[in-house]
């Protein structure tokens, strides 16, 4: 795999991602992003406006004092509320705003007891068994603000706005909070299963972050209209153009524009390979291509930076 470096504007921009969608097989970790490829044209920056004031938001919450370069803090309002499962193995579900607030639930990750660790969403290490390299979900209700965590350019991707568990009527109770092995394959669909559907990309100097499983509606607010690729815009119709899963490599750039850490990027959904509505969070170290685990777990080299 590799990323591919785009210029403005094009009618139809397919990216080839070190980014698996929830479920789906990932490139292997060794992969490298090039440190020269930041997916941002000349033309495209000279062009592209900052992020509207309405969409500039830092909650003291969210604010970060280190360096806005690095990927810490968290992409959630850590003191808001998670979504929680409960109820026995084949018949559980999830109960809104019955979890822990973010910060408790990303620090219960790290628990030993896999269905705690997975309660309010899959941990790193259910994610390096389900797609071989790490990430954190949160389960959040629909249209949660999500918090860029580094400076950089901000890509909006786009594979398919459709649920593939809703597209292709699989049963989700399998996979939600610890997986249930026995029943929980890693290829569920007939099909493609969309990856990360909707998704947003920040690019830095030194790391890339990547926001997946937005809803496409509400993000579009946070987007400056100079920002889109031709042919997309505010009006375009996603639903029609994205109906589709497709497979986890495929991505169309949508728009690109300049954020800041503490800048709304977009608002979590339930797009692509999403067992529930949840935020997945994954940082990339660009020069190496290496995953780092963004949660406090065992077994992770460098781990912890939502706490940094």
């Amino acid at each position: 795999m590799r990323e591919v470096k785009f210029s403005f504007p094009m009618a139809v921009l397919v990216l080839l991602f070190v980014a698996a969608g929830c479920g789906e097989e990932a490139p292997p970790a060794s992969t490298a992003l090039p440190a020269t490829a930041t997916a941002a044209s000349a033309t495209a920056s000279a062009t592209a406006s900052p992020t509207p004031s309405a969409t500039t938001v830092t909650p003291a919450a969210t604010a970060q004092p280190s360096d806005p370069s690095l990927p810490t803090g968290f992409p959630l309002d850590p003191d808001s509320p998670t979504d929680r499962v409960t109820g026995p193995v084949s018949s559980r579900v999830i109960e809104q705003g019955a979890g822990p607030p973010i910060r408790r639930a990303t620090t219960a990750q790290a628990t030993d007891d896999p269905v705690a660790a997975n309660s309010s969403g899959w941990n790193c290490r259910v994610h390096v068994e389900y797609e071989g390299t790490p990430a954190v979900d949160w389960y959040v209700p629909v249209g949660t603000p999500v918090y860029a965590t580094t400076d950089g350019d901000a890509i909006l991707i786009v594979n398919t706005v459709a649920n593939a568990f809703d597209y292709y009527a699989v049963d989700r109770e399998p996979y939600i909070g610890d997986p249930d092995r026995a029943r929980a394959s890693l290829n569920p669909f007939p099909g493609p299963g969309g990856g990360m559907g909707v998704y947003v990309a920040v690019i830095g100097e030194e790391f890339r972050t990547d926001y997946g499983h937005l809803a496409i509606a509400p993000i579009l607010g946070a987007v400056p209209e100079t920002a889109f690729a031709s042919p997309y815009s505010h009006a375009f119709d996603y639903a029609s153009a994205f109906a589709t899963p497709q497979p986890f490599t495929f991505g169309v750039q949508v728009a690109q524009w300049r954020v800041r850490k503490g800048d709304i990027i977009g608002y979590t959904g339930d797009a692509g390979y999403s067992e529930a509505p949840h935020l997945h969070y994954t940082i990339t170290r660009r020069a190496t291509g290496e995953r780092l685990c963004p949660t406090e777990e065992p077994g992770f080299t460098d781990g912890g930076w939502l706490f940094r």
